[in-house]
């Protein structure tokens, strides 16, 4: 696993303006700190250079097994996770992630993948991710998704995980 920083984002990515509604993550008290799950080292490097654009840290993990190591290991506020990947997809890692029994079991998880049409994403949904963003992932369309589970995030913070 993988972390990333501001010195590492993409020049390209750079150029992007930051998307008005999630111009309050760079006002929290943390920036939301996100774990990319794709086994394409291409994807991931877009993935984390937007979230880094966006205001939040990262880190990243090759696959499904992979990102249940890192939970069961780190904080994170939100997963960003590949649908097909060897070893562990994102649909059995995000039902595995759920089986915890530790506040992990919790985080948000947004499906990235290419096949995103309604009824893929009802069963990302089914499994227990909060969503979908189609690749190529694009700025406003990763902003508008970890805008949607910030309520969650607060609601972690409220009861302390």
């Amino acid at each position: 696993v993988a972390e990333r920083d501001d010195d590492e984002v993409l020049g390209e990515a750079a150029e992007i303006d930051r998307p008005a509604e999630m111009s309050r993550l760079a006002t929290e008290d943390r920036p939301i700190h996100v774990l990319v799950v794709d086994d394409n080292g291409t994807n991931r490097m877009v993935a984390e250079s937007l979230c880094v654009l966006l205001g939040c840290t990262t880190e990243s993990a090759v696959d499904g097994l992979d990102a249940l190591e890192a939970v069961k290991a780190r904080h994170f506020d939100v997963i960003l996770m590949a649908i097909r990947m060897p070893r562990m997809d994102g649909v059995e890692a995000t039902r595995a992630i759920r089986r915890l029994q530790t506040p992990a079991r919790r985080i948000p998880i947004v499906a990235l993948t290419a096949n995103a049409d309604p009824a893929d994403v009802e069963i990302y949904v089914a499994a227990g991710m909060q969503g979908a963003v189609e690749k190529p992932v694009k700025p406003d369309q990763l902003a508008a998704a970890l805008d949607a589970v910030l309520p969650a995030r607060e609601h972690q913070r409220a009861v302390g995980i």
